[in-house]
């Protein structure tokens, strides 16, 4: 069972692809980068923690240097567990940031483990609207097993006109 998870879930990252390509081609919504830049400045920081405790450590090697590499350790894992929290209940599998003409559009996709029910879900933060529908993964598969990129952009359009639409009401 782990070769169709690993399977899926590259199916499910070329679906969020396309799906974000036909949003910053087709609709011309700048993508933003602001929840990945979060989650890349908290790695920063942990790497920050692990460097200073690698460098501490060659310069004064573990004698003197205990107490500076338990300090980092510690950083360092809380911070890697702040990552996790980041991730989990922040991001929730956000594929798709991005603003068109001051509104904001959040796209996330979640498959549960085992499971091919793709479940795409579009928010505008602002107005607190949400459109969400689950389908199976094989819907945007040929018989092959390759992406068909035309249903995948006619989801996008599906997603975005309904988003749009509620948005407007």
């Amino acid at each position: 069972k782990q070769w169709y998870q690993r399977r899926v879930a590259i199916t499910a990252g070329g679906i969020d692809d396309l799906l974000r390509k036909t949003f910053t081609t087709k609709y011309n919504i700048d993508e933003t980068f602001r929840t990945r830049d979060t989650r890349l400045a908290i790695c920063s920081i942990a790497c920050v923690f692990s460097a200073y405790a690698c460098l501490y450590d060659f310069l004064y090697p573990f004698p003197d240097s205990k107490i500076v590499l338990g300090i980092c350790s510690l950083s360092y894992f809380s911070i890697t567990g702040l990552l996790y929290v980041w991730e989990w209940f922040v991001e929730k599998g956000t594929f798709f940031e991005g603003e068109l003409n001051g509104g904001k559009i959040k796209v996330s996709s979640f498959i549960p483990r085992y499971s091919g029910e793709y479940t795409i879900t579009g928010e505008c933060p602002e107005s607190s609207e949400s459109v969400s529908y689950t389908k199976c993964i094989s819907t945007w598969l040929d018989e092959t097993g390759k992406i068909l990129p035309d249903k995948i952009e006619k989801e996008a359009d599906n997603l975005y006109s309904k988003l749009f639409k509620a948005k407007a009401q």
